[in-house]
Order: C-alpha cells, then sequence, then structure tokens
C-alpha cells in the first residue's frame, strides 16, 4: 500500500528534523498547507532525499490568502490558478503521484477565519461560484495534461456552525452530489478527487447525507484519502482507532493514495496508524 503522512503529524518540528526523520524512517512525506512562509522552503522541497508530495496551500507564500479557485476575486482567483499550477509542476519535478488542492468557496475568508465559523458578510450567488470554480480547474487541468499529472479536488468540510438559516453554506463540493457533478463537468482523465475521510463524516452530520453511501458513490472518482479521526462535528485531525468509521471500507480501496493527516504523531505512532489501515484492507 502508499501511505504518506502529512507534515501536520510533525506539528512545530523544523522542516528539516522532518525531513530527516522521514529518511530515518523510509516515510513519504505530504507538504501540506500547515508549514509556514520561508524564502527556501521551494528548494528544500525540491531537494529533500525522501518520497514527496505537494499538498494545497504549501509552499506557503510571502504574502498570506485563502486559496479560492472560485472566488469572484479575479485577484484571488489567478493568485489561486498560479499556485495550482505551481503546485503541479514542483509535484511533477519529484515523480508525486498527484497534486490536490481544496475546492472553491462562494465567500473570501480571511486566512485567520479557516477552521472556525465563517463571518459570512458578503452576498454571493453559488451558480457564479460553481461557474468560476469549474472555469479555474479546467484551466488548471491544461497545464496538468501538459505535465501528465493528475489534478485532485479535495472535499470541503461544511461543519454545522456554517450553515446559513435558509439551509445554504458557502463551501463548494462538501457534498457528494456536488462532487460527482464536478467531475462530469470537468470530465477529464487527469482529474480526480482526494476525500478527506473527516470532511465527509462532519459534512454528512451537517448537511444530513450518509457518509458510507456518499463514499459509494463518489468511488470510481477517488484517487486518494486524507485518513484523521473527528467526532463527526468538527474537523479535528484526531488519532484514529478501531472505532474509525473508515476501517470497513479500506479493502475496498487498498490501491488508491492513503495519506494520514493527523496531529502530533510519534514514529511509532505513525507506524500503529499505517499497520491499521493495512491490516483492514486484507
Amino acid at each position: 500500500m502508499n501511505i504518506a503522512v502529512s507534515t501536520i503529524a510533525f506539528m512545530g518540528m523544523p522542516i528539516e528534523e522532518v525531513i530527516k526523520s522521514a529518511k530515518e524512517n523510509n516515510l513519504t512525506i505530504e507538504f501540506s498547507s500547515g508549514l509556514p512562509y520561508r524564502k527556501d522552503m521551494v528548494d528544500i522541497y525540491l531537494n529533500a532525499d525522501i518520497k514527496r508530495l505537494p499538498h494545497n496551500y504549501f509552499p506557503a507564500p510571502e504574502d498570506p490568502f485563502v486559496l479560492n479557485l472560485a472566488s469572484i476575486n479575479s485577484k484571488i482567483r489567478n493568485a489561486s490558478i498560479e499556485h495550482c499550477v505551481f503546485g503541479l509542476e514542483i509535484a511533477k519535478k519529484t515523480n508525486a503521484p498527484f497534486y490536490a488542492a481544496h475546492a472553491g468557496f462562494c465567500v473570501d475568508p480571511h486566512p485567520d477565519e479557516l477552521g472556525r465559523r465563517l463571518k459570512q458578510t458578503q452576498e454571493y450567488h453559488r451558480e457564479e461560484n460553481w461557474r468560476i470554480f469549474v472555469n479555474s480547474v479546467k484551466i488548471v487541468l491544461e497545464r496538468a495534461k501538459e505535465l501528465q499529472i493528475d489534478f485532485l479536488i479535495e472535499n470541503n468540510v461544511v461543519a454545522s456552525m456554517n450553515i446559513l438559516p435558509d439551509g445554504s453554506n458557502p463551501l463548494l463540493c462538501a457534498e457528494p452530489n456536488e462532487l460527482l457533478a464536478l467531475t462530469k463537468e470537468v470530465s477529464d482523465a487527469q482529474f480526480g478527487i482526494l476525500l478527506d475521510t473527516a470532511h465527509l463524516l462532519v459534512s454528512a452530520g451537517s448537511l444530513h447525507f450518509d457518509a458510507d453511501q456518499a463514499l459509494e458513490t463518489l468511488a470510481p472518482k477517488i484517487r486518494g484519502f486524507h485518513h484523521s479521526h473527528s467526532n463527526g462535528k468538527f474537523d479535528t485531525n484526531d488519532h484514529l482507532g478501531k472505532e474509525y468509521w473508515f476501517l470497513a471500507h479500506m479493502k475496498d480501496f487498498r490501491e488508491r493514495f492513503h495519506i494520514l493527516e493527523v496531529k502530533n504523531m510519534t514514529i511509532a505512532n505513525i507506524r500503529d496508524h499505517m499497520t491499521l489501515l493495512e491490516s483492514h484492507a486484507i
């Protein structure tokens, strides 16, 4: 099985130490959004003597912004497209299996709002944001096809705090129907879904759909997974255990790419988590 570990597992550890630990323990590392801006971060990634892949907001830019391929703000949208194209390019240089970005938003939150209640002060029209999002994905895919590397979109997470009184929410592709609609509208061999299992579980509770049924519906389009545990109400990136809801499905997705996106792990924790996933994939 292909199992990688997100840098979120090593929170607070200098990236040089993460790379050293990964090399000593033969780990594949996902360089993820939580890594702070450093002028030399791209060089560090490109020269790391380990298996690796970039994800979403990596490498963090000097001037922070929320990556949003669905933004009506052309400056944010264009910066997001350029960031994703660059992600594909450095993924290709390091023989990564793909580059994945988060699905778009109908609003443009401040970076500090992510993972919290969104202010949602601006009026939005979901159909317009959807059109922009699909078009942005297609633009990024033009470069993906040139590079012959897959571009994936990760499902958003909608906690109940971000649902408006009318039942709507400003986050695209949290529901399986929207994810499926995206794959149909894009319809490209280089395109697929990176499914975050905690995102799906939390969104299922808030938006009232069945996570297991959603997984079955999306299965043909899924190329990889982010694994973490949550209480079903918030995306907390907790450690996995025998109660992890996705374990019953592991055997159906053994050949997909799996990434542990769990906070604060020791090497022993990582080994235990890998064993847990592998034992349920048989």
